[in-house]
């Protein structure tokens, strides 16, 4: 299996990092405007995208607000579908907080994958603005 690691510094408290991880506020001020969140273990993120002819659904496995959220995706693309999604926020010796992202069990490295990767890594770019100025810069805009 092949996995995504990436780990950013965010100058605010793990309780705000989190909302924005899992809230559909949150989820729609850096990621995408077309998101609908369920709370608590077993509901879903249902996501969209533009152009896209279905929602990527993430079901959560682990919700500790401030520390950790699992999603796995039920739903989407092929590639996708049986992959786990993993936010772990700690905080940083210097202030902020340190979120490590790892999206797990990908078949194949394949253009998808590298695109993929690529996109996290800029959505987390986008993570970051938003929880540090509070201004909305969706990756998605639907």
């Amino acid at each position: 299996m092949t996995d995504i690691a990436l780990q950013i510094r965010i100058d605010s408290d793990a309780d705000s990092v989190y909302r924005a991880i899992s809230t559909a506020d949150g989820v729609a001020g850096w990621f995408t405007t077309g998101a609908e969140i369920g709370a608590g273990v077993g509901a879903l993120h249902r996501l969209s995208f533009p152009g896209a002819p279905m929602t990527w659904d993430f079901r959560i496995e682990t919700a500790e607000p401030g520390k950790h959220l699992a999603q796995s995706v039920v739903a989407g693309p092929p590639q996708w579908i049986g992959t786990e999604i993993a936010y772990a926020l700690e905080a940083h010796p210097e202030g902020g907080t340190v979120v490590r992202f790892d999206h797990t069990g990908f078949a194949v490295v394949d253009d998808m994958f590298r695109e993929v990767s690529m996109g996290w890594a800029g959505m987390f770019l986008r993570l970051k603005e938003y929880v540090e100025t509070g201004s909305p810069v969706p990756y998605f805009t639907n």
